[in-house]
């Protein structure tokens, strides 16, 4: 759908993140007069590529300093700023046009695209998909929520390209037009709770991908999420996946089946057992096998897939004791994912900014596994409040500390897991840089315990 005209259009840009200033870029490219606002003063003026841009002929302006919508006719909103923003309201209100910045970059690319979205699993989902489609002659590309935004890399991409669309509730929430050849939703747990206030809200912005979708495509959604939230679903465009054998796609954890079709014998490592690892296999799949790409060329593809680091990776065993970083678990069903996949005792390191989703759903997950959680950042007291006394709780005002004590609890036999279950922003840049704050730690202790 490149039905948006940019020339000469006048745009403001609210939050100037990496999708906001991504957008600005695009949209001066394209010859929009832009303007630009944030809370952040600072960021405005010492950010290098924001000053360029200014040179260019952007106007900034500090968000308590916006008053006037009379020179905007659009107004393009990055995912970190929620509707309820007062100047989104007082756009509304105004009758301005608002889109977010992975719609910009939808409605001119002339593309064909995928999108996936889900509490856990869609970055995953997002590069596998890309991959397994690289494999077998398309050139594809995972942009999104996974990376690089959308409107950054419009300008040099072939429009012969395929997208696969990493794509977040925020993201979702201010996508409207059918863009999307297909759709896949892997999941919905608790998360965001602090930005969408429960469950409800937060699903219905996820099951919001439905809207995106062309009226030819698909929606591969799991049959959980249909079991919950199948009432926050309008349309026919839905087909389930999952173990069920009335699902559309299923496995009967040996081999994968399309309406009762045997299509290719799983893995050996991830036949006999459920797992996640299994059903982003299959939401892949979906997606791949609608592109023509048969079960035998999706397999052979498959396992050649590097996982991404951050999720569940196994950084060191010291003296019997194996060091895992899942830093990317920044939700409670993620934990609960990685509690499932560690075999033996844990020694659970936790927190960061509380999400505002209860901690008590760990007490039963956890019990007979989890010997102690080390907690860290602004959540470590919720924590302590709400799983102690069936879980032991020792805060800590850093992952040094936290990490030095779980070495000295853990016995060999045991796993020191780095799983969050919060955001990182309180102690570190992004869950990345946790991750390896945390792999630094483990390599020095690795050097002080030879």
């Amino acid at each position: 759908m490149s039905d948006l005209k940019l020339k000469a259009k006048r745009v403001l840009v609210v939050g100037m993140g990496l999708s906001g200033r991504s957008a600005v870029h695009f949209l001066m490219s394209q010859g929009a007069k832009v303007v630009a606002v944030d809370r952040d003063e600072q960021l405005l003026i010492t950010h290098p590529e924001i000053r360029e841009y200014v040179q260019k002929g952007l106007r900034v302006f500090k968000e308590s300093e916006w008053k006037s919508f009379a020179e905007v006719d659009l107004l393009v909103l990055s995912p970190g700023v929620p509707q309820t923003h007062p100047i989104v309201r007082q756009a509304l209100q105004e009758g301005i046009s608002v889109i977010g910045e992975i719609e910009l970059g939808c409605r001119i690319a002339k593309n064909r695209m995928l999108g996936i979205t889900g509490t856990n699993g869609k970055t995953s989902v997002a590069l596998l998909t890309a991959h397994v489609l690289k494999q077998n002659g398309f050139d594809a590309y995972a942009l999104g929520n996974v990376g690089q935004p959308l409107t950054k890399e419009l300008l040099t991409l072939n429009p012969e390209s395929l997208i696969v669309l990493e794509l977040s509730s925020y993201q979702i929430e201010t996508l409207s037009v059918p863009v999307l050849d297909s759709g896949l939703i892997l999941n919905i747990t608790p998360d965001h709770l602090d930005r969408y206030g429960g469950m409800d809200a937060y699903a219905q912005a996820k099951c919001g991908l439905e809207r995106a979708i062309k009226p030819a495509g698909n929606l591969y959604v799991e049959e959980n999420v249909w079991g919950e939230f199948g009432r926050l679903f309008a349309s026919e465009k839905i087909r389930l996946y999952g173990y069920s054998r009335n699902c559309y796609l299923y496995t009967d954890l040996v081999s994968v089946f399309v309406e009762g079709t045997r299509e290719f014998d799983l893995p050996i490592h991830l036949q006999c057992k459920k797992s996640h690892e299994l059903e982003n296999l299959l939401g892949a799949y979906a997606l791949c096998r609608e592109k023509g790409v048969a079960g035998p060329e999706f397999l052979q593809a498959f396992q050649s897939f590097k996982k991404p680091s951050h999720r569940i990776e196994i950084v060191s065993t010291i003296r019997g004791v194996d060091y895992i970083d899942d830093s990317k678990g920044t939700n409670l069903d993620a934990v609960i994912r990685a509690v499932e996949f560690v075999q033996g005792p844990i020694v659970l390191i936790a927190g960061g900014i509380d999400k505002g989703a209860p901690y008590r759903p760990w007490i039963e997950k956890f019990r007979n596994k989890v010997k102690s959680v080390c907690a860290i950042g602004q959540a470590a007291v919720k924590m302590r409040d709400q799983l102690a006394p069936q879980i032991p709780v020792i805060i800590f005002d850093s992952l040094e500390e936290a990490v030095q004590h779980a070495s000295v609890e853990a016995v060999e036999g045991d796993t020191v897991l780095l799983s969050p279950g919060c955001s990182s922003f309180d102690m570190f840049k992004d869950y990345v840089h946790r991750g390896e704050e945390f792999q630094r730690i483990v390599r020095c202790l690795e050097e002080k315990k030879r």
